[in-house]
């Protein structure tokens, strides 16, 4: 999962200083990993459920080839999706069009 050391030592100090409990930084970490898994899903599960996608897909787009392939399908991540708001359009020119 997260390889960030600075949010349970964060998570310690403020243990210690706000409500007076002396918490290990292991345990703060487990913690931390399990409220992530709680609040964002676990990456194993995510995956697992991909096949399933592409069963509905077959499902309700029976358009394949002849091979029974499918011609495009595309998959996004949300963090790609977030992302493309930070991304800049670019223009590509060949110098084929140039006479």
């Amino acid at each position: 999962m997260s390889t960030d050391h600075s949010v349970p030592k964060e998570i310690v100090h403020k243990a210690r200083t706000n409500l007076e409990v002396n918490i290990s930084y292991q345990k703060t970490w487990r913690a931390k990993e399990h409220m992530v898994k709680i609040l964002h899903g676990d990456t194993i599960e995510s995956y697992a459920l991909i096949p399933r996608f592409f069963d509905k897909l077959v499902e309700f787009n029976p358009e394949m080839d002849n091979s029974s392939h499918f011609k495009f399908c595309f998959m996004a991540f949300g963090a790609s999706i977030e992302g493309w708001k930070y991304c800049r359009p670019i223009i590509s020119v060949d110098d084929t069009f140039f006479k």
